[in-house]
């Protein structure tokens, strides 16, 4: 549906280097990267909004690399909304339509619209309306014209938790319904897990990982990767290899790395593949899970516990304990990033 291949943009200090992507029909896609890793900028080349300096963007196999937007068929939502204040609800909706021609979108608009919960509002202006009927009204209004893309650039930062989770819930409906491909732009973890199929990692312009999201937050493969998706363990493999028999070391894996929830705490033998000894340094709860740092040779790991595991085990400071994990867990990393 979407491929993109050696994708060059440069502006002064800072540079898109060598995008390749692959992005399927009717797939949910998520850009996730630290702010100013270029995450925005490679959905307005996407767009035709930026004029790439080399490489090629192909859309149902068709070359558009030098279309204007307007040719693209592309859909755009931003964090702003960026609604026509002198315009009512119905016709910010409506506006892309007059330059649609021979088409009777009636039943489209009666279907978004409904979709969408915004019926009572379309008399309404823009400056009377909520964060997120804003971000209902702007998505109606870039789906009406039925694009082949839609691009989504961070479009829940602006709304409260609840409404985001409830705006969230309608555009994952909407997706399954309308089956559009999808691209979003967020730095966000909670929003990926939400709504995205695949997601790629982006830094400093270039593309660090692309996989389905279990593989890129279970498996990613440097360090970099390992570190912004959270993962809380990450050691030279010869220093874990010292404190346990850890066989199969990859080559030219130097590290190995370890989500902090895959790693088990008890008091005696656990039922993992590897387990040894250690003791706690150091306790922080915040009502949801415990992290507890436990010191093992040279080693301080990370683990998540639920409160009643925490308390069951009645840990604190000092206290020894057992650590485990199995090999299934286990991430092998390269040394770059």
């Amino acid at each position: 549906m979407i491929k993109i291949k050696d994708l060059k943009l440069t502006f002064p200090g800072f540079s898109l280097d060598s995008i390749n992507l692959s992005i399927n029909k009717g797939e949910f896609f998520s850009l996730l990267g630290p702010t100013g890793s270029g995450k925005t900028v490679l959905l307005e080349s996407i767009a035709g909004l930026k004029r790439i300096d080399s490489g090629k963007i192909y859309i149902n196999n068709r070359d558009v690399t030098n279309l204007n937007p307007e040719k693209r068929n592309i859909s755009i939502v931003y964090q702003d909304c960026a609604l026509f204040p002198n315009m009512n609800v119905k016709e910010n909706i409506t506006y892309g339509l007059r330059f649609r021609k021979h088409k009777n979108y009636s039943s489209r608009l009666d279907l978004l619209v409904e979709m969408l919960g915004i019926e009572k509002l379309l008399n309404r202006y823009p400056h009377n309306l909520s964060g997120g009927e804003q971000q209902r009204v702007a998505l109606a209004r870039a789906l009406i014209v039925e694009p082949d893309i839609l691009l989504l650039d961070e479009p829940f930062s602006a709304l409260d938790v609840n409404t985001k989770e409830i705006v969230q819930s309608e555009i994952k409906n909407i997706h399954s319904a309308l089956k559009i491909t999808t691209i979003m732009v967020t730095h966000n973890f909670s929003e990926v897990f939400s709504l995205a199929e695949k997601v790629a990692i982006i830094y400093k312009g270039k593309i660090q990982q692309v996989g389905t999201v279990e593989e890129v937050f279970k498996k990613p493969n440097s360090k970099f990767t390992a570190r912004f998706v959270g993962m809380k363990n990450i050691f030279p493999a010869s220093d874990i290899k010292n404190l346990i028999n850890l066989e199969d070391i990859k080559e030219n894996k130097h590290y190995i790395g370890l989500r902090a929830e895959d790693i088990i705490v008890g008091k005696e033998n656990l039922q993992t593949d590897y387990q040894f000894k250690g003791k706690i340094t150091a306790v922080y709860n915040n009502g949801i899970y415990s992290e507890v740092k436990v010191k093992a040779g040279d080693i301080t790991f990370t683990a998540y516990l639920t409160p009643n595991r925490f308390f069951e085990l009645e840990l604190h400071e000092n206290k020894p304990v057992t650590l485990g994990f199995n090999k299934r867990n286990i991430n092998f990393i390269s040394e770059s990033g």
